[in-house]
């Protein structure tokens, strides 16, 4: 590991650093989310969260978000509830994906699988301290997916003030069942259908997140 490259993802996005070509998925993970560096510059209710340069805001939804990086659209969810309970969940690696991987930082955990799909792209689910981010990208956006993705996840804090309140309010106790992050999605999935069919839509044209719902 290198440890030079603690700042993997920050620094990747700051200077253009082209490292990732020499990293393999297991390294690109470790060093993210072991990284001391973590800065915030996006602001939502219940907590805050760093957007790394060049990618762009399509829509807002609650607690869903869809972001774009060229041509490829990066779903977000971030469960309040689970993490304002403190749910706990175990991850199994599994043999049968392209590569599937536990994820343990201190306290906090999750997983990333990648799964190949019908159309010979790559389904990316990555969870980590309450949050959720699924992309499908070409094999050769995997590793820039991940350092994305990692850097977006790594990033969230929690307030955990607002979100006393907000549980005394009853808005996410009153909220419909959500979608669980701790479980893994099926590549034909109805998210695959949507990125899919949405994938080369404008920026001022919508998608409903909700079909991260269930």
């Amino acid at each position: 590991m290198k440890k030079a490259f603690l700042g993997l993802v920050l620094l990747f996005f700051c200077t253009g650093c082209s490292s990732l070509a020499n990293l393999n998925y297991e390294q690109i993970i470790e060093d993210a989310f072991s990284s001391k560096y973590n800065i915030t510059n996006e602001n939502r209710r219940g907590y805050l969260y760093y957007l790394p340069k060049g990618m762009r805001i399509i829509k807002t939804t609650g607690n869903n978000e869809i972001f774009s990086k060229n041509d490829d659209k990066y779903y977000l969810y971030v469960d309040l509830v689970s993490y304002y309970n403190k749910v706990k969940n175990d991850y199994k690696e599994k043999s049968d994906v392209v590569f599937s991987r536990s994820i343990q930082n201190e306290d906090k955990f999750g997983y990333l699988e990648i799964k190949k799909t019908a159309n010979e792209k790559y389904f990316i689910e990555i969870m980590y301290n309450y949050a959720k981010i699924e992309v499908i990208v070409s094999e050769e956006n995997i590793k820039e997916a991940l350092a994305y993705s990692s850097s977006i996840l790594k990033s969230i804090k929690y307030q955990d003030t607002v979100l006393e309140s907000l549980m005394e309010e009853s808005s996410l106790k009153s909220s419909e069942v959500l979608y669980n992050i701790f479980e893994t999605a099926d590549t034909e999935s109805s998210y695959l259908q949507i990125a899919e069919e949405y994938g080369q839509y404008e920026e001022d044209e919508s998608v409903d997140p909700d079909f991260i719902r269930r």
